[in-house]
């Protein structure tokens, strides 16, 4: 590959950051219209859970193959074709209402989203390498910002009436077209045609890190479902105010990706990723023991600081990994990590029923000090 000059590097930087952005306020575009999907619809819960569970096997399907599909095709294609798919499938998951055609839309929305997330991450990575300095934690900022902001303007969406699916119609468009003003400027990187780039079992290091990553997206997962019921049952807190631990870990999190470049820089990746994992570990540990309000959303806001770069240290040591190319490590990382995010709320829900939510969640910080412990494996990969 010719060295990019700087210009069209600090151009790439910013196309790839933008459909991190996007990416993000389409997940929390949909988190928002989820309820209204669940009325349109006329289902239960379990028939949501169902829905939601397509959703992500769609995901895990499409992210091992889209690691050999951008070794083949390169990361900016795949990144472009998958991130128009995901525009579209964004509108339409949200403009259905027949059961059968809200389970194919489902499928599809999360095809799109799983292939976007490894090809996205690739193209970073690659960035990255391209610059020579840590950029990955900005690059999941975007995306964490992405999140907090699809989250609000589906609120304003809502609350001005067009959850009719006019709303989710329009943010379909309008991301199609940011998407397109961006193509131009995301960088194509020559495709690798390695041999064993196709879909392979994680083994080795994309096994290790692939396992860290699970554990960091099984306490975001738990979070999500479990923050504000854990808050409600130790603090007493209205269910309004109790929501509030999510935000204080979201917006702790989106800072911290900001700041986390930086912090690499000066601190090394390793010390990063031990405080990151003690951080999670304290944090959790604060949420689940204390019984004052101000107290456990500090707790939770600490597990977002120490969360915030966990994941793109790992997605970037994954694109490094000797002998795959980049999309097929952060391929098998990101396929594991899905995993856990799918698996610890049903797990971490069956502990709770059997114990408590405050046993479930106390076990999960353990998942912080295993980070800590199993830090070196970033070095390595450098």
């Amino acid at each position: 590959m010719n060295h990019p000059h700087k210009h069209s590097l600090a151009a790439a930087r910013w196309s790839i950051s933008t459909v991190f952005l996007l990416n993000g306020a389409g997940i929390g575009l949909w988190a928002a219209h989820i309820p209204v999907v669940q009325a349109r619809a006329g289902i239960d819960t379990a028939t949501l859970s169902m829905v939601l569970l397509t959703i992500a096997a769609g995901a895990l399907l499409a992210m091992p193959l889209m690691g050999g599909f951008t070794a083949r095709w390169g990361t900016r294609r795949m990144t472009l074709w998958s991130g128009f798919l995901f525009a579209q499938m964004l509108a339409l998951i949200m403009n259905v209402s027949e059961l059968h055609l809200l389970f194919a839309a489902a499928f599809a929305f999360g095809v799109s989203n799983g292939a976007l997330d490894v090809a996205m991450n690739a193209n970073a990575s690659e960035v990255e390498t391209a610059r020579g300095v840590p950029t990955m934690s900005s690059f999941h900022g975007f995306f964490s910002l992405g999140g907090l902001l699809g989250a609000a303007l589906g609120g304003v969406i809502l609350q001005q009436g067009w959850g009719d699916g006019q709303g989710a119609l329009a943010m379909g468009i309008l991301t199609a077209i940011v998407l397109a003003v961006a193509a131009p400027r995301v960088m194509a990187f020559a495709p690798t045609h390695e041999a064993g780039s196709h879909f392979q079992l994680p083994r080795g290091a994309a096994l290790s890190l692939g396992l860290l990553a699970l554990l960091c997206f099984a306490v975001e997962g738990a979070l999500v479902d479990w923050s504000a019921l854990l808050m409600q049952e130790r603090t007493g807190a209205e269910p309004a105010k109790a929501a509030l631990a999510y935000s204080a870990f979201s917006v702790a999190m989106a800072v911290c990706r900001f700041a986390g470049d930086r912090l690499i820089l000066r601190f090394g990746a390793l010390r990063v990723m031990v405080l990151g994992g003690l951080a999670m570990f304290a944090g959790l540990a604060t949420a689940v023991l204390s019984t004052h309000f101000l107290l456990s959303a500090a707790g939770f806001a600490l597990i977002g600081i120490g969360a915030a770069n966990v994941v793109p240290l790992l997605f970037g040591a994954a694109s490094r990994i000797p002998g795959m190319s980049a999309g097929a490590g952060v391929a098998a990382v990101a396929t594991l990590g899905y995993g856990g995010l799918l698996l610890a709320p049903p797990v971490l829900g069956y502990i709770a029923s059997q114990a408590s939510v405050m046993v479930a969640l106390g076990m999960l910080s353990l998942s912080g000090l295993v980070i800590a412990m199993s830090a070196g494996i970033i070095k390595r990969q450098e």
